[in-house]
C-alpha cells in the first residue's frame, strides 16, 4: 500500500540478498519420528502471513529494513524422497552462504537442521562452527532404521568429525521432554544444556541467549541458530507438531531473533515445526514476527558496521 508498505513489499525474488528466505516444505522426518504431520505446509502459509506483516521502517526501534536487501529464494522442490530433499536443501543453503547471503530457512520438520548445519560446514570449511539449538527437545535420538528424522538432527551433527560438541548449546530444553540418556549423551559429547527453568523468570531468556551467543563467538568463527517453534508455550504457538504447555514467550522469541540477527558471527538461522494444519494464523504471525525481528537485527548489524 502506498505510504504504508508491508514486509513483503521490500522482498525481492532470487537469492541475491543480505538475508535470503528459503523454504523446506517437508514433514517426512516428523512422520518418521512419530509426530503430527502438516509442517510441510509451513513455508507456504508463512509467506501468506508475511504479506500481512509490516512495517519495514520501524519508528519504535528506529530501524528501516529498506537499508538491507531481503530476497526469497523459493522452496526446495516438494515431493522428493527424504534423503534427496536433505541433499537439495544442504546444497541450496551452502550456495546462499557462498554467495554472501545469510539464509533464513523455514520448515518443515526440524530434520532440516542437519543438512543446514552441513551446509555451513561445507561453505566455510576453515571456520570453527558453533551451534545453538533453541528447542524444548534435544533432538539427539538414534536414527530410525537408518533414516534421519526430526528428532535426530543434532545427534548426526555431534557424530560428525568436522564438528566439536564443545561448540554446541541446547537452549530452553525441558526436562519433561528430555530423557536422561539423551541429556547424558549431549554432555558426554561436550555440549551444554541450558534448561528452560534456568531462563524462565522475568526477561532472563533473552539475556541468557545473548550470553550464550557471546560465549560461542569467543571460540567460533561462524554461528548457526536453530529455532524450533515448539520451544514457545502452546498458548502463544499452538500450531506446532508437538506443542508444550510451558515454554518461551513470543516477546522472548522476538528478542532472541533480534539478537541472532544483530550478532556479526551468525551466518545461518532456521525455523522449524510451523504446522498450519493444527493452527494457522496465530502461529503463522508469530513465525513471521521471528523473521521480521531477525531482519531488524541484521539491519542493525549492517548499520553499526557502516
Amino acid at each position: 500500500m502506498a505510504g504504508d508498505p508491508g514486509l513483503a513489499d521490500i522482498i525481492e525474488k532470487g537469492q541475491d540478498g543480505q538475508v535470503v528466505l528459503l523454504g523446506f516444505p517437508y514433514d517426512t522426518g516428523v512422520e518418521i519420528n512419530g509426530g503430527r504431520v502438516g509442517a510441510r505446509h509451513g513455508p507456504e502459509k508463512f509467506r501468506s502471513w508475511m504479506r500481512r506483516y509490516g512495517t519495514p521502517d520501524n519508528p519504535e526501534v528506529n530501524i528501516d529494513l529498506s537499508g538491507i536487501t531481503i530476497a526469497d529464494a523459493g522452496d526446495i522442490p516438494a515431493g522428493l524422497p527424504l534423503e534427496q530433499s536433505h541433499t537439495a536443501l544442504g546444497e541450496k543453503t551452502a550456495s546462499i552462504i557462498q554467495n554472501g547471503g545469510l539464509p533464513f530457512v523455514v520448515g518443515g520438520g526440524n530434520d532440516q537442521s542437519w543438512p543446514n548445519a552441513c551446509a555451513l560446514l561445507d561453505a566455510k570449511p576453515d571456520n570453527l562452527i558453533g551451534v545453538i539449538n533453541i528447542d524444548a527437545h534435544l533432538d539427539v535420538r538414534l536414527l530410525n532404521d537408518g533414516r534421519a528424522h526430526s528428532g535426530s538432527s543434532f545427534r548426526l551433527l555431534l557424530e560428525d568429525s568436522r564438528f566439536s560438541g564443545s561448540q554446541f548449546i541446547e537452549f530452553a530444553a525441558q526436562g519433561s521432554q528430555v530423557s536422561r540418556e539423551h541429556a547424558d549423551y549431549v554432555k558426554e559429547k561436550g555440549g551444554q544444556i541450558i534448561w528452560y527453568t534456568e531462563v524462565s523468570r522475568g526477561d532472563a531468556a533473552a539475556e541468557a541467549f545473548r550470553n550464550a551467543l557471546g560465549r560461542l563467538s569467543w571460540k567460533c568463527d561462524s554461528l548457526f541458530v536453530s529455532f524450533d517453534l515448539d520451544s514457545i508455550r502452546a498458548s502463544e504457538a499452538p500450531g506446532v507438531s508437538c506443542p508444550g504447555i510451558m515454554g518461551l514467550r513470543a516477546k522472548e522469541a522476538f528478542q532472541m531473533a533480534f539478537a541472532a540477527g544483530a550478532h556479526p558471527k551468525v551466518d545461518l538461522f532456521d525455523l522449524s515445526e510451523y504446522n498450519p494444519v493444527i493452527e494457522e494464523e496465530h502461529t503463522g504471525r508469530l513465525a513471521v514476527g521471528i523473521f521480521y525481528h531477525f531482519c531488524l537485527g541484521v539491519a542493525s548489524r549492517r548499520k553499526a558496521a557502516s
